[in-house]
């Protein structure tokens, strides 16, 4: 936690075991189980830094050492720290302003970067998720060059960079092809657990390509989209392309079918009705068009029982259709009102 301020692991550790009781080497060391010179070391480190006293032995004792008031002792350091931060964002600002005033006279190849390989593209993903400041726009669709175990949190199945960039406060919309979630996405697994930390997702069948937003201000999409591929994509700096492409974004969005706000609004359910991680997840799934196999594969269960389970929520319902089982699900709150585009096959 303090390594923010320049304090090593040992460093850190060893202001804790004072804070704790221990005010002498042999303390320290039975403590920390650090040799006693690297303790030593430390503590002069320390010292320096004004974190700590020390105070003489007498009679063969040894010398302690006491921690100053960590309210107190810190109070400088970070007052220094945010300084630096405060020098470091002017100063970024200023820059942001430059580019900008140079912005109308860059060749217009500038507009435009290639990025080849896989490594490299893994890493302009990463780069433009950790660029953004307000929001990400995408759009999901196989393949996946990022999809490995060692990328994901095994236990909800999200990107942890995702998260940590949704954590500090940038929004996701993203837009989910329906070969993605037949193949690849699970709804209780990286689906809800986007749409618990905000995520807003639709689903929508032969997105016509993957694509990537951060902000206003850059854009990522493949390189080749026939053969559909991922080794190579196009970084579109800010520019009439990349408002082309925000503006292509919207236009699919308004157009594909709502998902992750069905799913926050299951917790409305009125009593007695279906279970929301059951059957709520269901009529979730009704309302985007998938085909009766995704579904069934997304709520982890088989082609048959998923047709039981429509039957008996049709008969709980009082429906002889699915879009009347979508309107009277709705009308419990179930679903969003006026949203349902549940499909008769």
């Amino acid at each position: 936690m303090l390594e923010a301020l320049d304090l090593d692991p040992v460093q850190q550790q060893t202001y804790e075991a004072l804070v704790d009781g221990a005010f002498t080497v042999p303390d320290l060391r039975a403590a920390l189980g650090v040799p006693a010179t690297r303790i030593r070391a430390t503590l002069t480190a320390l010292q320096e830094l004004n974190l700590v006293e020390r105070v003489s032995g007498s009679r063969g004792e040894p010398d302690r050492y006491l921690p100053v008031s960590p309210d107190v002792a810190f109070d400088t350091l970070l007052a220094a720290r945010e300084e630096e931060l405060q020098r470091a964002r002017r100063h970024v600002q200023q820059l942001a302003a430059r580019f900008r005033a140079n912005s109308d006279t860059r060749d217009p190849t500038d507009v435009v970067e290639i990025v080849t390989g896989r490594a490299a593209v893994i890493q302009q993903v990463d780069q433009l998720q950790r660029s953004a400041r307000q929001q990400i726009r995408g759009i999901d669709r196989p393949p996946y060059v990022n999809s490995g175990p060692d990328r994901r949190d095994p236990r909800t199945g999200m990107m942890p960079l995702q998260e940590q960039t949704m954590r500090r406060g940038v929004g996701y919309r993203v837009i989910y092809d329906m070969d993605g979630l037949a193949t690849f996405h699970r709804l209780d697994m990286d689906i809800e657990a986007c749409a618990e930390l905000g995520e807003e997702a639709r689903v929508m069948a032969h997105t016509p390509t993957k694509m990537m937003i951060a902000d206003d201000r850059l854009g990522l999409v493949p390189l080749r989209a026939a053969p559909y591929e991922v080794a190579s994509s196009v970084v579109v700096h800010p520019s009439g392309l990349l408002e082309a492409l925000c503006e292509f974004f919207e236009v699919l969005w308004a157009g594909a079918l709502p998902l992750s706000d069905h799913l926050a609004e299951r917790s409305g359910a009125t009593p007695g009705g279906p279970e929301p991680d059951e059957d709520g997840r269901l009529l979730a799934l009704l309302s985007t068009g998938l085909t009766d196999q995704v579904m069934a594969r997304q709520l982890g269960i088989s082609h048959r029982t998923f047709q039981r389970r429509m039957r008996n929520l049709m008969k709980r319902f009082g429906a002889t259709t699915r879009f009347q089982l979508g309107l009277r699900a709705a009308g419990q709150g179930f679903v969003a009102p006026g949203e349902d585009r549940t499909p008769e096959g």
